[in-house]
């Protein structure tokens, strides 16, 4: 039982030690935080124009005369 506790002792220092010496480098790619909310910002404009279209489509009166076709 002593070995037993000893490894897993052994296995969290090592576990710990690693992560602790473990080298992460943070490399920023592509744009900046104000390109981002931007192009966020852009993106939001573009929907909600094609959703107010979509819905002055659905909400337009209903006119027959208008969905006929006109080819003789």
């Amino acid at each position: 039982m002593t070995y037993l506790l000893t490894a897993l002792l052994a296995l969290a220092v090592g576990w710990c030690w690693g992560h602790l010496t473990a080298r992460v480098v943070h490399v920023p790619v592509g744009a900046t935080a104000a390109q981002d909310e931007t192009a966020l910002c852009a993106a939001d404009e573009q929907l909600l124009g094609e959703w107010s279209a979509h819905l002055d489509q659905l909400t337009a009166p209903f006119d027959p005369d208008t969905t006929k076709d006109d080819t003789p």
